[in-house]
């Protein structure tokens, strides 16, 4: 057994039908493979064809009977659901294939495709003959080339494994032919090849084997003994073996369809013909037709149906009525002709399968998958082809082919629920026959709810009006929104939008989530606010939830419930003090203006006539306050008890107190005390009582009490801002003396000055004995020269400027120079012609001089261009033309004793002294030694903080000793002669 082999093979197969193309997607199984054997999976199929997006909701369409396979709701894995036998799904077909529709959910859109599955045969039947003695007659006399037909082999497999030929055990007398009838069916029969001799041998006993071509191939067999007969000398004979007749399907039983015939010449009962049907027809055939045995006329016994066999074989014989009498066979072939006696029929499938009609949503969109429609029509030809359509005014759908006769119903407009609620649809089905049949048949159809209306308030604006001070819990008013939805799409739920907006508090208010009704939760305040307005919204419950919102305004009347408040004077348990002051002078009472008394404040005198009959001086106004509005909030003054002698007398209105007098001096320091009652207008009246205590006092007393003196007495507040200003001031003041005093002194970046530093050094307590002299100082003069030789005649160098006028004596002393060392490329690499010094230069520099003619001063002298000489001439020419950052000591001689400023474009330090032709040899050989001793005697004091190269001359090495002092980069060493305290100034 292959049990283990399974052939999947998927094939894509689009048909293209007027609007629309199906997927068809193609399996094969061999048969027998036990149950829950996977055939494919839907899912994978689907991806390779570039079917995106979620794949699932896998539903198999039945149509009439059931089906040898499941599908998978998940992933549409088909699967068999018991053992496979192809005999019993498609006996007697050569092709077994199982069609079905599954219907799938392709993003949440039905879709519908097609499963073809070919069961494909595997050879486990044997050919087999209805019996395993098959017994012939035939007479001796029987002529050569004679026909004797045999049962036929059954073999239930299909293609190579079914019936293919059949075999013959060897013998002299017979052979064996076999025949394809119509239908394919192989008929095999006993030919005569040999003269029959009955005396010889009465009967033959011959194997007959069927075979398939199977692998392996298999095999049947049966045994035919053949039975000679004595003679007989004639047999009947048809005049035709094998008549062919065309019957419509709906011929009528009864119905002769053929008369035979069949003629024997011989005489007497041997002549006498007799028609039967022959034992080889099948039983399944000879029901439905009758052989007339005298007349052969051949009838139809029962009704006849082209849908179910369209062709059919019917064998006759006919046999005299003689001793050994042998029969003739005759094959009556009848077709059958299509009659269009079918309508058209429809099957409906839909989603959800168990619900009693079709649903959609309201809010599907356009080619919304409704129900599956299959249509069938069991004729052939024109008959069967059947045509199906929508009926007019069913509602928003189309029916859409798919695939054959098999048409989905889709929604090709809007619907709304709303609106119609259900909808019934028509579907005619019409085959192409003559007279044409059709079927009607109708789907009723549910259009769900979905959550595509919002809660509709009855108005956009609640309004109500209340007086203050109610109860917890007030029902202030009913709010009502309707939602024409459904279910929860239809339930409305109530809340109050909270706002952060301080004049909407809707911490007040609350609603009832499913009334509406608005409750007020506290006792509400005019005086806190005359209005109140938010927002109330309408949620239902469907998804996703809708809202809605209403705008509620709530007015606050007023009550009077706010007693007057006295401001002024400001009564204290019940009694009121107000000071009146006096002018004991004029006898009048004066009226303060403002609260305070201030320098420069005036006293009013009052005097005027108040009231017919009432002469007085305002003395004072009694201020008071009521929260409530309108009536309820004016107020009027009221003098109740105590104004026994009328002196006092109150403005209703304005609350302006008035003393009955023309001569205010005699009420100085005396009190009247009296009662007053502020009241306002509303109904009932509040009315607050106070019990006000006047005293006179002596106008001077009074301003003298208020001076800005016994005024002028600063707050507590005011005392501890000043104390915390000091106390800061202080603290930052001391900080400064503190960074003042404790900074380290700063490092003296100056250069060295050895007299400075030696009287500096005088004041160490372990100096040594030795001082420093005069001739342990010596200033080397640095000589440049020119690459040029220099003139010969020093009288044609002209100076720049005219040169100061110096005293004699100084101009007898030698003197020297001191000038920066950053020097101009091309001072040391050209002279200066006689004709270019036209301008003066002035540096500002320091002259040093020796002591008694050594001087500083704040210029250098403006030289001519003359001729140099330098101690040691440049190894390469071109470094006369470099950048030098030397100090140099420069040797010049002039006629008249004057110096000159040499132009420069650079300001250059040198010690200078005149020029003396005289003696040049030793003058080089003792600047030499002095440069060396110099040299020395720095390399003493400064130590490791120095490197000089040994290999330079002496020039360079001062040169660089100079530059780095000038520029502080070098300190002398605490240990050296004169240089430890160097760094402190001398006091």
């Amino acid at each position: 057994m292959l049990l283990a082999l399974l052939l999947v093979l998927s094939l894509c197969s689009e048909a293209l039908f007027s609007e629309s193309s199906s997927i068809t997607i193609q399996y094969r199984v061999w048969e027998e493979q036990p149950v829950g054997t996977q055939v494919g999976r839907l899912v994978d199929d689907l991806r390779q064809r570039d079917e995106g997006g979620p794949l699932e909701d896998f539903q198999v369409v039945e149509h009439g009977k059931a089906l040898p396979f499941s599908v998978s709701t998940r992933d549409g894995a088909v699967s068999t659901q018991g053992r496979l036998d192809r005999e019993e799904l498609c006996r007697g077909s050569d092709l077994c294939e199982v069609a079905f529709s599954v219907l799938y959910r392709k993003s949440g859109a039905v879709k519908c495709l097609r499963v073809h599955v070919e069961v494909m045969d595997l050879n486990d039947h044997s050919p087999s003959f209805p019996s395993p003695l098959q017994e012939v007659e035939i007479s001796e006399t029987a002529s050569l080339r004679m026909r004797l037909p045999l049962d036929r082999a059954v073999d239930p497999d299909a293609g190579p494994n079914g019936l293919q030929t059949y075999s013959l055990s060897v013998n002299q007398h017979f052979a064996l032919d076999v025949t394809v009838a119509h239908g394919g069916t192989k008929q095999a029969e006993l030919v005569v090849i040999k003269e029959l001799d009955r005396e010889v041998q009465a009967s033959f006993d011959l194997t007959l084997m069927a075979w398939d071509k199977g692998n392996p191939p298999r095999s049947g067999s049966t045994l035919i003994r053949v039975n000679i007969q004595d003679s007989n000398d004639n047999s009947p004979t048809f005049e035709d073996n094998t008549p062919t007749v065309e019957l419509p399907e709906d011929t009528a039983r009864g119905t002769t369809i053929i008369n035979l015939r069949a003629t024997d010449p011989d005489q007497g009962a041997n002549g006498e013909v007799e028609y039967s049907l022959s034992k080889h027809t099948r039983t399944e055939v000879q029901r439905f037709f009758y052989v007339d045995p005298q007349s052969g006329a051949v009838s139809l016994r029962a009704p006849l149906d082209y849908e179910a066999q369209a062709f059919y074989e019917v064998i006759i014989q006919a046999r005299d009525h003689g001793p050994n009498a042998i029969p003739t066979h005759c094959k009556l072939h009848i077709k059958l002709r299509d009659v269009n006696d079918n309508a058209p029929r429809i099957h409906m499938i839909w989603t959800p399968p168990n619900s009693p009609m079709a649903t959609v949503l309201e809010g599907a969109v356009e080619d919304t998958f409704l129900a599956l429609v299959m249509v069938s029509d069991a004729d052939s030809g024109e008959n069967g082809k059947v045509s199906a359509h929508i009926q007019q005014g069913s509602g928003p759908f189309h029916l859409k082919q798919i695939h054959g006769n098999n048409y989905m119903i889709v929604t090709n407009g809007s619907l709304d629920r709303e609106k119609v609620m259900e909808y019934n649809i028509t579907i005619l089905a019409q085959d192409y026959g003559d007279p044409p049949l059709s079927c009607v048949k109708h789907l009723p159809v549910r259009v769900l709810d979905e959550n595509d209306n919002a809660p509709v308030f009855s108005t956009s604006i609640y309004k109500t009006t209340f007086k203050e001070n109610n109860v917890a819990g007030y029902h202030a008013l009913e709010v009502q929104a309707h939602d024409v939805d459904l279910d929860l799409s239809g339930r409305v739920s109530y809340f109050i939008h909270n706002s952060d907006d301080v004049e909407t508090n809707t911490q007040s208010f609350s609603i009832h989530p499913t009334s509406g009704v608005i409750s007020i939760q506290r006792p509400l305040d005019y005086e806190e606010s005359h209005t109140y307005s938010f927002i109330v919204g309408a949620v239902d419950h469907g998804h996703p939830p809708l809202t809605s919102t209403a705008t509620v305004q709530v007015d606050i009347e007023d009550v009077n419930d706010n007693y007057p408040v006295i401001k002024e004077p400001k009564p204290r348990k019940g009694v009121a003090s107000l000071s009146v002051p006096v002018n004991a002078d004029k006898g009048e009472i004066v009226t303060e203006l403002g609260n305070d008394i201030e320098e420069t404040s005036t006293a009013l005198p009052t005097n005027h006539l108040v009231r017919e009959g009432f002469v007085g001086f305002l003395a004072s106004t009694i201020k008071a306050e009521d929260p409530d509005s309108g009536l309820n909030g004016e107020l009027q003054y009221l003098i109740t008890d105590g104004n026994n002698y009328g002196l006092f007398w109150l403005d209703q209105a304005t609350g302006q107190l008035f003393v009955n007098t023309t001569n205010a001096t005699e009420l100085i320091g005396k009190t009247y005390k009296f009662d007053i009652a502020v009241s306002d207008m509303g109904t009932p009246s509040l009315a607050t009582k106070v019990t006000l205590e006047v005293t006179f006092i002596n106008l001077k007393d009074h301003l003298k009490n208020s001076s800005p003196g016994n005024r002028g007495q600063l707050s507590h507040t005011m005392m501890m801002a000043i104390c915390l200003g000091a106390t800061c001031l202080l603290l930052l003041l001391t900080i400064a003396l503190v960074t003042t005093f404790c900074r380290p002194e700063k490092r003296d970046n100056r250069a060295y000055n050895c007299r400075q530093a030696e009287s500096t050094y005088t004041r160490h307590p372990r100096r040594p004995q030795k001082n420093i002299r005069k001739s342990d100082i010596q200033l080397i003069p640095v000589i440049r020269g020119r690459k040029d030789e220099p003139p010969d005649d020093d009288s044609e160098a002209q100076p720049l400027a005219p040169p100061p006028v110096m005293p004699d004596d100084h101009q007898a002393d030698r003197q020297y120079t001191l000038a920066p060392s950053v020097m101009n490329t091309s001072f040391h690499s050209q002279g200066y012609p006689e004709g270019d010094a036209t301008q003066p230069v002035t540096h500002h520099c320091r002259t040093l001089r020796k002591p008694g003619n050594i001087e500083l001063d704040g210029t250098l002298p403006l030289m001519p261009a003359t001729s140099y000489q330098t101690l040691q001439k440049p190894r390469n020419p071109s470094s006369s033309s470099s950048v030098s950052h030397l100090s140099s000591l420069k040797c010049q001689t002039h006629p008249e004793g004057e110096e000159a400023v040499s132009p420069s474009a650079r300001s250059q330090a040198m010690l200078r002294r005149p020029k003396n032709s005289e003696g040049g040899g030793a003058q080089d050989a003792e600047h030499r030694q002095m440069l060396q001793n110099l040299v020395r005697l720095s390399m003493a004091a400064f130590g490791d903080a120095i490197e000089l190269s040994s290999a330079s001359p002496e020039v360079q090495q001062i040169s660089q000793l100079l530059s780095l002092l000038r520029q502080g980069q070098l300190q002398p060493r605490p240990n050296f002669r004169g240089n430890k305290y160097s760094h402190r100034r001398s006091v």
